[in-house]
């Protein structure tokens, strides 16, 4: 057998199959407890055993031949285990199996087998198979423990990609999808299997690039990036682009996938992209996504509405002006006594605190500003309404952002401790 044969990993099937195994201590028990569960036919050759393989002995669930090796006890033999602590006579067990062409496996010592089992971890649905070639057997136990704790992450995985085959893009269509606030596992399944089957994607900076990665690497990814303002003539000009774009590709024929952060229906522009394809007739669907606020508000621990504090919740769009360049949100019809979600207020932070206070909110109302919610570069920064612009600029918050005001922005200031920090209970919160 070539030394490449020797060292493939190779996975048995040992359901009925006759197996020899000689030594019953620690190595020895872990191979014959896995043996017995795959449902092999198992004969131990050992002067003593372990407390766990006497026990099955006792039970009547494998074979004991209390004596020293001698090959005729491999006459019957379809497999071949040597597991002793004596190397010497590993190798004289390795020997005489590879003498009477039965596949042998040798405990620490690759060079002697002519097979090799992986470290395996069995779940419902799935199997997996772990091996370093024989090389390093506790690096292999390790990995497999490290999937064996994380068995919960490997279901929704598995569920991803089990459902992948029947959520494909059509050929011919856009499909408008929320991308979410950034982090990959906050996708919808149906989001990631539209991604994965796409033909071209199109997508803006916000989304992040660990989310383009899952898209098929045969995609066109076509980037219409734009930092800073997105008001005026130059996001004009971008919408426009990207609504001749969606509907080239999709009358080449193509599935297109139209990503976007968050979700599509909240200022993203998902209705007027919608509205166009529809006049070009165009097919399209529109994928939802968990909106900013809703993750930012999750990441940060931030209830949007509660109990005693806030009954309504009300998104803005802060970035958004009036024919003399103030807001074209009309502030004093806002409820006060509800939670305030202001997305793409970053430049304007220092206007929306003058004109909250203009409209008769209280300058003590909390706030709060959630910098890259959900990814791992997440910041909050907390303080009152008074505050707002000099804390804004002294932490200096960038976009991506998201501005809470009102009550629920302090319903948790509590270090981990559970209690108040000094920073927020000097600031009256």
């Amino acid at each position: 057998m070539s030394a490449m044969r020797r060292y493939l990993p190779v996975f048995h099937d040992v359901l009925g199959a006759s197996v020899l195994v000689v030594g019953a201590g620690a190595v020895g028990t872990r191979k014959i407890e896995a043996l017995l569960a795959g449902g092999a036919r198992v004969t131990v050759v050992a002067k003593e055993l372990s407390p766990a393989v006497g026990e099955r002995a006792a039970r009547g669930e494998l074979t004991v031949l209390r004596d020293a090796f001698h090959p005729d006890q491999m006459r019957e033999a379809e497999l071949v285990f040597a597991a002793t602590p004596d190397r010497e006579l590993n190798r004289r067990v390795s020997a005489e199996a590879r003498r009477r062409c039965i596949p042998v496996n040798v405990a620490d010592s690759p060079e002697e087998c002519t097979f090799l089992l992986p470290a395996v971890v069995r779940g419902q649905e799935f199997t997996a198979a772990i091996s370093t070639g024989g090389r390093h057997p506790g690096a292999a136990r390790a990995l497999r423990e490290f999937l064996e704790d994380h068995r919960a992450e490997i279901s929704v995985r598995l569920e991803r990609g089990r459902r992948r085959k029947r959520i494909a893009a059509r050929q011919g269509k856009v499909f408008i999808v929320g991308a979410g606030p950034g982090d990959p596992d906050l996708l919808t399944v149906r989001a990631l299997g539209l991604l994965r089957s796409a033909d071209a994607v199109i997508y803006d900076y916000l989304v992040p690039q660990d989310i383009l990665s899952l898209a098929s690497g045969n995609a066109v990814k076509i980037c219409f990036a734009r930092r800073g303002r997105t008001a005026g003539h130059g996001a004009i000009m971008k919408q426009g682009a990207i609504h001749e774009a969606m509907v080239r590709l999709a009358r080449e024929g193509k599935s297109v996938v139209r990503l976007k952060s968050g979700d599509p229906l909240v200022f993203g522009r998902g209705g007027e992209e919608a509205e166009h394809l529809s006049r070009e007739g165009i097919p399209f669907e529109i994928v939802p996504g968990i909106t900013a606020a809703m993750a930012c508000a999750a990441a940060a621990v931030l209830p949007l509405t509660h109990r005693g504090r806030s009954s309504s919740v009300t998104f803005v769009a802060g970035h958004d002006t009036g024919e003399k360049g103030g807001s074209a949100v009309d502030w004093s019809r806002l409820p006060k006594d509800g939670t305030l979600v202001v997305y793409m207020g970053v430049a304007r932070v220092a206007g929306i605190a003058r004109e909250l206070a203009g409209a008769g909110f209280p300058l003590d109302t909390p706030f709060a500003i959630v910098e890259n919610g959900s990814r791992p570069e997440q910041r909050v920064v907390r303080g009152i309404l008074s505050g707002l612009s000099r804390t804004a600029l002294d932490s200096g918050i960038r976009s991506p952002a998201i501005l809470f005001v009102g009550r629920t922005a302090s319903l948790l200031p509590f270090n981990d401790t559970g209690e108040r920090s000094d920073e927020l209970v000097a600031q009256g919160l």
